[in-house]
């Protein structure tokens, strides 16, 4: 499987997307609940996780991770890694994506994981908000766990749209002294994100 990294620009010291997520969405009318309906035609990573978070196929985290392997052994700033963190999630879910997405990148990387540092305390989904809106995420993780040790962190998400939760992330992370530099990686970018 082929991946087309996209660089992301934020507070953080570097991050990339995998791939965008989807590469054609065809409106085909509303659903019988009264719902839009799209036809999408998704990346071959963006079909993975699609599949992996909103179809429950948990198989398709170990696909997903073959597919990060390569980048992660030549993304240069992982050797600076000390820890891995996801970015919490704000459904409730059997499985959480981000979670189980960065614990794997954890267990590649020999590095430490938590997904106990940070917590959405608020159910607001950034992807739901107008651009106006996404001043509604800033408070609305915190910081559950300060660093005992100097740490370069990651910081993983699953889908990336406007950066808006990663951000907030960002900027928590960042009032901890000991945390010295963080990086990103998303597994796919929506187009308009």
């Amino acid at each position: 499987m082929s991946i087309k990294p996209i660089k992301l620009v934020g507070p953080w010291d570097e991050g990339y997307a995998l791939d965008i997520h989807t590469i054609s969405s065809t409106y085909l009318g509303d659903d019988v609940y009264g719902h839009p309906d799209f036809q999408n035609e998704y990346s071959e990573i963006g079909n993975l996780l699609h599949l992996f978070k909103y179809r429950g196929m948990s198989n398709k985290l170990f696909d997903i991770i073959e597919i990060v392997k390569p980048f992660i052994k030549t993304w240069q700033a992982m050797q600076e890694i000390s820890f891995v963190l996801p970015v919490p999630s704000s459904k409730v879910r059997a499985y959480q994506p981000a979670q189980e997405i960065a614990y794997e990148i954890a267990s590649l990387l020999g590095v430490g994981y938590s997904d106990k540092v940070l917590q959405k305390i608020s159910s607001i989904e950034s992807k739901g908000l107008s651009s106006v809106d996404k001043q509604q995420i800033q408070g609305s993780i915190i910081k559950t766990v300060s660093a005992t040790q100097e740490h370069n962190m990651l910081l993983v998400d699953d889908l990336y749209k406007s950066g808006a939760t990663l951000t907030e992330c960002v900027r928590i992370l960042r009032e901890d002294p000991k945390i010295k530099k963080i990086f990103v990686l998303a597994m796919t970018k929506t187009r308009k994100g």
